[in-house]
């Protein structure tokens, strides 16, 4: 199962690095919940479990997984910035347009 590669949304990820980061995930949620429901006893444990995990990640998938991450936040700040500029072009239109309105208003 270790050499499979499985698609994760638009990364490839391999399944053994998914079943981690899925448990991972998991794990995160229940200290969440433990947090929000006052059972401080349980995180030390499950924190212990999370870092485990975490020292078991093979480097070389992290390292592959890193750089597929940094690739889609490239691409997500390129397309923030457009929707952006896109929103103050809008803005921009918007003003004037009120602007034409209020003038035909005062007529």
């Amino acid at each position: 199962m270790d050499g499979k590669i499985l698609i994760l949304g638009k990364l490839k990820v391999s399944e053994e690095l998914k079943l981690k980061l899925e448990e991972l995930e998991l794990i995160s949620i229940k200290i969440s919940d433990s947090i929000g429901n006052g059972n401080y006893d349980k995180i030390v444990q499950l924190d212990l479990k999370r870092q485990d995990i975490i020292k078991s990640i093979n480097p070389n998938h992290a390292v592959s997984f890193r750089n597929e991450i940094s690739n889609l936040l490239k691409a997500n700040d390129c397309q923030v910035r457009e929707v952006e500029k896109n929103i103050s072009k809008f803005q921009e239109n918007s003003k004037y347009s009120l602007e034409c309105f209020a003038a035909y208003k005062k007529k």
